[in-house]
């Protein structure tokens, strides 16, 4: 720790990371002591951690960083799609993260549940049980009786397990394949909310609210998206006190949850919650307050 009594903070993750390049300059901004460990195509630091003697060295320096931030490196998949970036990137992943789940004195977001793997199903229904407002949903990939819902009800389809947008069922159904009344994945299938949209960063206590503005069924899939920040007294207190809920059962300090309008009663349902979000619009939309409670957070003693 430094003569203040804050931590060193290591960032880990991808060269290309924008989230990255905002922490670190906010840990600069404010004089709080930290390193870097940036990976890439071209980026390769050399590490070593001996089990006997538990000495982790970056570039053959001993290091013994008292917190830690690391993200996975995904941009250098998205840049190259071959197998060996996403090879190299789990590897580094694996390697810094495992370091400093292994020694408990290391701060860092989500420590209690570094070693579970995130479902959407379970977080989706644990939600529901602790409060939170769902929206209508089945997990299906039941062809006849999509069809059949999809002309009565307005409907949007997503994979379970993520990595894609939020699209119109119909719009699915018309490229969809599909053998003997069955598609090939179940997939969530939910009633299609409306605007507004919000979503809330929770670091390790305080709230961060955001409205997001996009001509889109999914705001990731456009570049013309507004993020606005709202006022905490702007959401309702249940809101807070299920997500509250949510987080405890789920063991995290951080995350963000992203919620969506009922189209009849306009009140706030739950979507998803996510333990290692992006920020950086949202940082610039708040200025700056995200990444200084990030950096707060982690290097407080």
């Amino acid at each position: 720790m430094d003569r203040r009594g804050r931590r060193t903070v290591l960032i880990a993750g991808g060269d290309a990371d924008p989230d990255l390049a905002t922490l670190a300059g906010t840990l600069k901004d404010n004089d709080i002591p930290h390193e870097t460990l940036f990976v890439g195509p071209h980026t390769h630091p050399r590490i070593t951690w001996d089990f006997e003697r538990d000495a982790l060295q970056i570039d053959g320096q001993e290091r013994r960083p008292e917190a830690l931030f690391i993200r996975y490196d995904v941009f250098s998949s998205m840049a190259d799609p071959r197998q060996a970036p996403a090879f190299r990137s789990l590897a580094w992943f694996t390697a810094v993260s495992g370091w400093a789940i292994a020694h408990p004195e290391v701060k860092m977001f989500n420590r209690q549940s570094a070693l579970h793997v995130t479902n959407k199903l379970h977080v989706l229904h644990v939600a529901r049980e602790v409060g939170l407002d769902i929206p209508r949903t089945l997990v299906t990939n039941d062809h006849a009786l999509l069809v059949e819902k999809s002309e009565r009800e307005a409907l949007v389809a997503k994979p379970v397990n993520g990595g894609d947008y939020t699209r119109a069922l119909p719009d699915i159904l018309k490229t969809a394949l599909q053998r003997e009344g069955s598609l090939p994945a179940p997939s969530f299938v939910q009633e299609r909310l409306v605007p507004r949209e919000v979503r809330v960063y929770s670091i390790g206590g305080p709230y961060f609210a955001f409205q997001l503005v996009a001509d889109a069924l999914d705001y990731r899939s456009t570049s013309d998206c507004k993020v606005l920040p709202l006022d905490e007294e702007s959401l309702p207190p249940s809101l807070y006190e299920g997500l509250a809920r949510l987080m405890e059962r789920l063991h995290m300090d951080y995350g963000a949850a992203d919620f969506k309008a009922d189209p009849e009663t306009s009140a706030l349902r739950f979507l998803e919650i996510n333990n290692g979000p992006m920020f950086t619009a949202f940082d610039r939309a708040s200025g700056g307050r995200l990444s200084r409670a990030m950096a707060e957070h982690l290097s407080a003693s």
